[in-house]
């Protein structure tokens, strides 16, 4: 039995990984792609961004397990291997780090701090009305392991917080809940800073037009960590170019690298990073990913697998 690690994006980590897993599963071999040794040994493919068409070759693989939060760049191979489990990782440490990264725009925006920088360009001395945390909404569009921790935090800290997904959910305790398309303006009408922390697929792709971006309210904030391609980045820069959108902190987007020439660089209104709002630690991952293995190897199922809509 091997895991087969596989990635065109963290080459220089891969030892890192590797050296993780080995620690985490001692018992089995680990290599790392297109090292694989003997392909009917490999039962377990351990990805991010992996060469398309590969995971075909492996006629005893069990299970696809995801390096990071996201699985589109597995669902989106044309040759994959059909009826396999693909795991997402939801790991404490990358929660954690999205939960921290969240909670940096939330602040910043619902204290103002977006516009006393652009006051201390001008040199400008003006106090902004405070708004109480209670007072401010924060909506979260995709309510899994990763943005339910995100809504908890931002209650801890008073903020009403509401939800929305594409299926009913069981209680979220102090989280109001949306669902489906019908409830979806609702939803956005409340919300006075956006979190989208939706996966991409065919149904998310583009949820977030115009039509949709219509429904917030004056002046509100976007945050994007899930996906690019969920909100439609034209249609955004017409809302942040009118006001309606007062500012935007994006760290997806619909093509990475973000090309040299997109607008969206030099928009005064937008906050750039490069998609490191949740980075994957190696050492804790593999522990996560190595007891998902393990239960599958004992006829149990890992958690969670990847279901079409689900939250991160």
């Amino acid at each position: 039995m091997s895991i087969l690690l596989a990635s065109t994006d963290f080459w220089e980590d891969m030892e890192v990984w590797r050296s993780g897993l080995e620690e985490a599963m001692p018992e089995m071999d680990i290599n790392v792609y297109p090292d694989e040794k003997d392909v009917n040994d490999v039962e377990y493919a351990v990805v991010w961004k992996h060469p398309r068409g590969i995971l075909k070759k492996y006629p005893n693989l069990k299970a696809i397990l995801s390096l990071g939060a996201g699985v589109d760049h597995v669902i989106s191979d044309p040759d994959l291997p059909l009826g396999l489990p693909i795991v997402r990782l939801v790991d404490k440490k990358l929660t954690h780090e999205m939960i921290l990264h969240s909670l940096h725009w939330v602040l910043h925006f619902h204290s103002d701090q977006y516009l006393y920088r652009i006051q201390q360009q001008s040199s400008e001395w003006i106090q902004q009305s405070s708004i109480q945390s209670e007072d401010r909404t924060i909506g979260i569009m995709g309510l899994g392991n990763i943005g339910k921790a995100i809504g908890n935090s931002l209650v801890n800290l008073d903020f009403k917080v509401i939800g929305w997904g594409a299926r009913p959910k069981e209680s979220l305790g102090s989280i109001e809940y949306y669902c489906g398309h019908e409830q979806l303006a609702d939803f956005l009408s409340q919300t006075h800073i956006l979190i989208n922390v939706l996966p991409l697929t065919d149904n998310t792709k583009n949820i977030l037009t115009k039509n949709e971006l219509t429904f917030l309210p004056q002046g509100s904030f976007i945050i994007n960590i899930g996906r690019g391609g969920i909100i439609n980045e034209n249609d955004l820069i017409n809302f942040l170019d009118s006001g309606h959108i007062k500012a935007a902190a994006l760290d997806v987007f619909e093509q990475e690298p973000l090309p040299e020439n997109n607008s969206l660089w030099i928009h005064p209104s937008v906050y750039i990073t490069p998609h490191i709002a949740g980075q994957s630690n190696p050492l804790s991952a593999a522990k996560t990913i190595a007891e998902n293995i393990r239960l599958i190897q004992n006829g149990e199922a890992p958690y969670p697998i990847y279901s079409l809509d689900s939250g991160y």
